[in-house]
Parts: structure tokens; sequence; C-alpha cells
């Protein structure tokens, strides 16, 4: 069927208003350079013309940055790419080469605990596979899992985000994916789905591989998203978790894990009035010490900070608390 002349304007008008967006901001789609481009999934204008709910935009309801800001006084020197996003207001108070491809390390786990809570059933058993538990790096966190061991997937979750483990992230795939490297394709896939175009996974743990990366801003996109399952924030909270499950023999295990987080375990201190909620953490040679880390203030608000490629774990927590001052301001 050919247009009508009204209907001609009506589709120009929106083109035209998609091409005077502002550049910078919260609430408004950027034109970014390698990373969203206007030809990617998610950032695309979709109208009825015949009466239907109007335009809708896919950044509407989160932060958006396309350039450094410093709207308040931080140090992040010591960081490769950094950001402190208010989640209520959607204002970007700070960003520091958020769009910088960089290694993720087990910040990860995010994206892991969010298609697995998306896909899994959270009291579904999975056996451990030898698969799961072999490593050839030296030095690998894990829960110490064992070929044979039954957990639920919850267990997993718990083992997952609270001590870092790379075993149950393993276990993880291959409960939830069917294998790892199917579930490495679902991780890709959701990463596409909520606009984190500049990412891409080969493994749902983080450890280091080459075409295993990801973007400051990318991570605050899948940390927002993992926030809307209340599962992964309570998960976040906790600073030790004790469960027992099953091994190969029958017999009983008894499991205590600590958080990996020092705001979790109290031994870093935020300001009076300050939360330090949870978050997640991620180190290895390459990728350095990182944090995806969700406060809250006095009144409740909410504020998601990320802090990449950090030279050391201490001057990472620093680093963070000087996000921190603006809010007591």
């Amino acid at each position: 069927m050919r247009c009508t002349n009204k209907k001609k304007r009506i589709v120009a008008a929106l083109l035209a208003s998609v091409l005077v967006l502002p550049l910078a901001g919260c609430s408004a789609a950027p034109a970014l350079e390698n990373a969203f481009e206007a030809d990617r999934p998610g950032l695309g204008v979709t109208a009825s013309l015949d009466g239907g709910e109007g335009i809708s935009y896919f950044a509407e309801d989160l932060c958006v940055v396309d350039e450094n800001v410093e709207a308040i006084e931080a140090d992040t020197s010591e960081a490769l790419a950094a950001c402190f996003f208010d989640m209520d207001s959607l204002e970007v108070l700070y960003a520091q080469n958020v769009h910088d491809r960089m290694y993720p390390a087990s910040t990860t786990k995010i994206m892991t605990a969010l298609v697995a809570l998306e896909h899994g059933d959270l009291d579904a058993q999975a056996t451990v596979s030898e698969t799961a538990v072999t490593f050839h790096e030296s030095g690998v966190t894990t829960a110490h899992l064992k070929t044979g061991d039954m957990l639920t997937l919850r267990q997993l979750l718990y083992a997952l985000l609270v001590c870092s483990a790379n075993d149950a992230a393993n276990v993880i795939a291959e409960q939830v994916g069917g294998s790892i490297e199917g579930f490495v394709d679902m991780m890709n896939e959701e990463a596409a789905r909520i606009g984190a175009t500049n990412t891409h996974f080969t493994n749902p743990h983080g450890l280091h591989d080459e075409e295993h990366y990801t973007t400051a801003y990318d991570m605050y996109l899948m940390f927002q998203e993992a926030l809307k399952q209340d599962l992964f924030r309570e998960i976040l909270e906790t600073p030790v978790y004790e469960t027992s499950y099953l091994s190969a023999d029958g017999s009983q295990v008894e499991a205590s894990w600590s958080s990996s987080n020092l705001f979790t375990k109290g031994e870093v201190t935020v300001p009076e009035g300050v939360t330090a909620v949870g978050g997640k953490t991620g180190t290895t040679t390459a990728a350095m010490s990182c944090l995806v880390q969700l406060f809250e203030d006095a009144e409740g608000k909410s504020y998601a900070a990320i802090i990449l490629g950090c030279s050391e774990r201490a001057i990472l927590y620093q680093e963070m608390q000087s996000f921190l001052s603006s809010l007591n301001n």
C-alpha cells in the first residue's frame, strides 16, 4: 500500500527528531563511535502511525553518556575506566573512558547470573562434571566442588557471586545452557538484547581470553538489568553463605563461602548515611582489579559505581570511596 502525504510528513518528522537528539545526558540515545552506532540493535525509534502508543526510545530509562564527565570530584587516576551513575535520576555524575574495551575478569559473572536467573530453575539439581572443575590456570578461585557433587542452581549462584567461584560458573553454564559453549551463546545474545554491543564473552567466569571483553558502560547495562532480579541483589548483600549439599558418594558436604567484596565484608568503610549494598569483584593479571558496586544514600537513592582496570585492589576501594563524598553534600 502507498503512504499518504500525511503519513509521509509524520515519518519525516520522526526521522528528523532522531537526528537532533542531544548527545549527552541520561535520557536520549547517543551517537557513539565503536559502541552504539545507529544501525545496531536497541537504538531504533519505534512509532505507530495508526494511533498506537507513540515513540519509545531504547535508552529512555538508562543513563547515557558519550564523553568523559566530571560532575563530581573523584580520583580514578589509577583505573583504566570508571563511572558513577545516579540510577534514580539517570544523571551521569562521573565517566572516564566508559566505552573503551576492557577485560572484565569475574565481573563477567554478573551476566552469568542474569542469564541463569532468566532461564534456569533455582531448585533444579545439577551434578558437577569433571570438565566444570578442570582449569589450566593456577590459583583459580573455586568453591572446591568435586566431580559428582550435587547442588541446586540457587546454591551455585551463591557460590558464583559471593566467593566468585569459577567452578560454579561452569556448572551453571552446563546446567542452564546444556554446555558451556551453549551458555556463552546465551550470554552474548543477552548482551545484544540489552544494548551491550561492545561486549563479547567466551566463557562464563571471566578467566582471561583475548576475545573476552566489555566496557564500563556495557557493564552498567548488565548490572542494572540483573538488579531487576530480587535474588541477585539478595546474594550481593550476603557476606557469608553457609549451605550443605551431597557429594558423589551420598555424604553431606558442609560449605561456607565468604564474600570477595571488601565493602560487603565490612573491611572497607563508607561515609555515614551511605550504604554499600553489594557488588561484584573481578581480578586477573590482564584485567587488574575491577569492581561493579551498588550504593544507596540516606534517602534510599541508588548509585552504580564501576571501576575497571585499577592497578591495585587497595587503590580500587580508595577510588570507589572518592565517589561517595558527593552523596553527603
